[in-house]
């Protein structure tokens, strides 16, 4: 114990009890806090753009669509369907994979939050801000970008960059790709016991300005498949009928896995 004056002591600052109004303020910012996190782990189906049953028509980006730069017509035009990485069993990477009408689930631990994909075995990793997890070196890309996420407003707020060019980036079917300098942006929430998902997608070589939509999802009633395995030969089938958009060049011989 410290004295300062005979028959006076102080307590060090470091157990000094808190001020009444100090504490009540803090525990009061503990609550919110807890209650900025929505419970968003279970199992959830395919988003729906709303009006019932199986609608995905706000997540498609259509191959003429206002929002494409003439950069991104251009390559639309010059890149042949063959080419599609998703015949040689690639996954498609957000925003595209939300368009996919599978069941994903969503695993919220402490310091990160998986999201698991019922298709092409895909996992996603965001990870949470404040818990010292190492940023990307400037040369570092990847096919599923690198996520960080907050909790804010009783949302999960995530935000995805540093993906690499991807030529099947925005939308598959209508060869529409993504740059480098794509960044989603992610909100999860809770609308009873259903989930909402908000995604904005910009991209400054191929969209002219940002492109959102808003899915709701409903508990996930059926069983779980926690594994997928894609079917090269299956993938490749339809290549039989197209017709090659280049034909005077040689045949593509494809790689076996």
């Amino acid at each position: 114990m410290t004295s300062t004056s005979p028959g006076r002591a102080i307590l060090p600052f470091a157990v000094r009890p808190l001020p009444i109004a100090l504490a009540v303020t803090l525990l009061a910012t503990s609550a919110g806090a807890a209650d900025d996190v929505p419970d968003l782990s279970g199992i959830w189906q395919f988003g729906s753009c709303g009006g019932g049953g199986f609608n995905l028509s706000c997540m498609i980006l259509e191959e003429d669509d206002e929002l494409l730069t003439s950069r991104a017509k251009a390559y639309r035009d010059a890149i042949d369907e063959a080419a599609q990485p998703k015949y040689d069993c690639a996954p498609m990477s957000v925003p595209h994979l939300w368009t996919d009408p599978y069941a994903y689930r969503i695993e919220q631990q402490d310091d990160r939050v998986l999201i698991h994909y019922g298709k092409d075995d895909v996992v996603r990793t965001v990870w949470l801000e404040g818990h010292g997890h190492e940023e990307p070196a400037t040369n570092e890309f990847f096919y599923f970008g690198h996520a960080t996420g907050r909790y804010e407003d009783g949302a999960l707020v995530v935000t995805t960059d540093r993906f690499t060019f991807d030529p099947q980036g925005l939308n598959a079917d209508f060869r529409i790709p993504s740059s480098t300098q794509k960044r989603v942006t992610e909100r999860f929430s809770r609308d009873g016991e259903n989930l909402v998902l908000e995604v904005t997608t910009i991209d400054t070589f191929f969209l002219r300005e940002p492109w959102s939509f808003r899915v709701t999802s409903r508990p996930f009633e059926g069983e779980w498949e926690g594994s997928w395995q894609c079917d090269v030969e299956a993938a490749r089938h339809s290549l039989r009928l197209m017709p090659p958009m280049y034909p005077d060049d040689p045949p593509v011989e494809r790689i076996d896995y």
